[in-house]
C-alpha cells in the first residue's frame, strides 16, 4: 500500500501477473497520523487487497481469490463504518453503495463454495454413490457456475472500474468533510482508543448468552465480532503487538466458531433452491439436513466457550 498523500497509488495488477490469492497485509500506522491518515491508509490496504484478487480471479477463478476479494469488501464496509464517526462525504456513500453490490455478487458464489466445502468434508462421504447425491451435486455446480459468471461480469463490468478509479481519487484528494460533532483533525491514538471501546462494548452485548440466542442474534454477534477484529487490525500497530495479535486472535476464533452457525443456515436456503426444483435430490437432502442439525450442537457448546473468552479478554489499547 501507497502512503503518499498525493494520489501515488499503485497501478491494477494484470491477471497473468498474479499467480495466487492475496490475504490481507497488515496496515501500518504511525503514532504521529491524524485521523485522516489513518482512514487513507485502511482505505486504501483494503483497495490493494480486492484488486490483487481480481487480477487473480481473472487469470484462473480460484475459490480463495474469490473468498479474499469478499473479505476485502467486507473489510473496507467496515473501515468506512468505522471512519464514519469522524469524516463523511458523497464519495464515501457512492464508494460503500458500490462495494456492497459487489459484495452480494461476490456472496452468492462464495456460499455455493462453502456449501459444497460441506458437503464434501461432511454428509458426502456418508451418501457416497446415492443417486439423489450426485443429483444434489449437479444441481449445486451449476448454480456455481452461473454464480461465478456473475462475478466475472461484476468485476469485469464499467461499475468496478468506477468503483476503484473514483474512491482512489477520493483517497488521494482526501475528498470528505468533517463528520457532524468531529473535529477536523485529531490523532489516530485516540480516535482507535474511542473506537475500539465502542466495538468492545457492542460485542459483548451482542454476545451475552450467546448459546440460547436465536440464529439471527447469533449472526448480529458474529458481525460485530467481526467488526471488532477488523478495528483492531486497523490500529494494531499504534499498541502494544503481542497484545495487540492475543487479542485479534481470540476474536477469530469466536468469529469461525459462530460462523459454523451461519454457513448451516445458509446451507439450508440453498437446499430449499434445489429442492424447489423438483424431486431428484430430495432424499439427500433430507440427509444433508439431519446431518447439519446434529453438527450445530457442536457450534453451540462453542458458543458458550466463546462467550467466557469474551469476559476474560482484556483491550490492548488502554
Amino acid at each position: 500500500m501507497n502512503r503518499s498523500k498525493d494520489g501515488d497509488l499503485a497501478a491494477r495488477p494484470e491477471p497473468s501477473a498474479v499467480a495466487a490469492a492475496q490475504k490481507a497485509k497488515p496496515v501500518k500506522l504511525l503514532e504521529s497520523d491524524s485521523v485522516e491518515d489513518a482512514a487513507v491508509c485502511v482505505f486504501s490496504a483494503a483497495l490493494d487487497h480486492f484488486e490483487a484478487n481480481i487480477a487473480c480471479f481473472l487469470a484462473g477463478q480460484s475459490v480463495e481469490s474469490v473468498h479474499q476479494m469478499r473479505v476485502a469488501l467486507r473489510r473496507l464496509r467496515a473501515a468506512m463504518g468505522l471512519f464514519g464517526k469522524a469524516l463523511e462525504g458523497e464519495r464515501l456513500d457512492a464508494a460503500k453503495a458500490r462495494a456492497k453490490r459487489l459484495g452480494a455478487t461476490l456472496g452468492a458464489a462464495r456460499n455455493w463454495d462453502v456449501f459444497r466445502e460441506m458437503l464434501d468434508e461432511g454428509p458426502g462421504a456418508a451418501l457416497g454413490d446415492d443417486p439423489s447425491f450426485h443429483a444434489l451435486l449437479r444441481d449445486l455446480d451449476g448454480r456455481r457456475a452461473g454464480a461465478y459468471h456473475a462475478a466475472r461480469a461484476a468485476l469485469e463490468g464499467e461499475e468496478t472500474d468506477v468503483f476503484l478509479a473514483e474512491f482512489r481519487k477520493a483517497i488521494a484528494g482526501r475528498d470528505w468533510e468533517p463528520a457532524p460533532g468531529a473535529a477536523d483533525e485529531g490523532a489516530a491514538m485516540d480516535f482507535a482508543r474511542a473506537a475500539l471501546g465502542r466495538l468492545r462494548k457492542r460485542v459483548r452485548r451482542k454476545s451475552k448468552n450467546l448459546a440460547e440466542r436465536t440464529p439471527e442474534e447469533r449472526h448480529q454477534a458474529r458481525i460485530a465480532l467481526k467488526k471488532a477484529r477488523y478495528g483492531a487490525e486497523f490500529f494494531e500497530t499504534l499498541f502494544d503487538a503481542d497484545d495487540a495479535a492475543d487479542y485479534t486472535a481470540t476474536l477469530a476464533r469466536m468469529q469461525d466458531g459462530l460462523g459454523a452457525f451461519n454457513d448451516m443456515a445458509t446451507a439450508q436456503r440453498l437446499l430449499d433452491e434445489i429442492d424447489g426444483d423438483g424431486g431428484a435430490t430430495l432424499r439427500a437432502s433430507g440427509f444433508v439436513r439431519g446431518w447439519f442439525a446434529h453438527a450445530a450442537q457442536d457450534a453451540i457448546d462453542h458458543a458458550r466457550k466463546s462467550e467466557k473468552r469474551l469476559k476474560k479478554l482484556k483491550p490492548f489499547w488502554k
